[in-house]
């Protein structure tokens, strides 16, 4: 083997191996392509207990929650304001809640561990259109309780579901 060609396939393996690394990091898990991004199939909990479900929100206690869930889509109109009431309380690990269009646009964020946890969440929707509520989470524990204000075309989204 020539010494080119030792050299590209060393690059080769260090990209791989580079990528594969990012993908596991705090670096990727807070970036706006993974919190945006379609896919919700590896997602896990170990543990789920008093789940509430009303027609405006959610609430429930948990433990090891790892992946993308959209728990929640609410249709809206042009120019309606939507005010997510944010309850949230995390004890342990990474946890985002965020807004996305149908488009998997980003319209609003929060991060639970390093923001004001009372703070709640305030869109002007720029469009009519489906929008996602959306929960990411790495190895997240907590209490997760909010509220849609703003809007009563809500549908709720099972954690399995795909």
């Amino acid at each position: 083997m020539k010494k080119s060609e030792k050299l590209i396939a060393i690059c080769i393996i260090f990209l791989v191996l580079g990528l594969s690394l990012y993908k596991n990091s705090y670096f990727y898990i807070n970036s706006n392509m993974y919190l945006s991004s379609k896919n919700e199939s590896d997602k896990t909990i170990y543990h789920m207990t008093n789940v509430i479900d009303s027609q405006d929100g959610k609430s429930f206690d948990f433990n090891k929650f790892t992946g993308k869930w959209s728990l929640m889509e609410a249709f809206c109109d042009k120019d309606t304001k939507i005010v997510i009431k944010d309850k949230t309380r995390i004890n342990k690990g990474l946890f985002y809640i965020v807004v996305l269009d149908s488009n998997y646009n980003i319209v609003a964020k929060k991060n639970e561990v390093k923001e004001n946890e009372d703070e709640d969440i305030e869109i002007n929707i720029p469009k009519s259109d489906k929008y996602l509520i959306r929960i990411i989470g790495e190895d997240a524990g907590g209490h997760l309780n909010i509220k849609i204000k703003g809007n009563e075309n809500i549908n709720h989204i099972d954690f399995f579901s795909a």
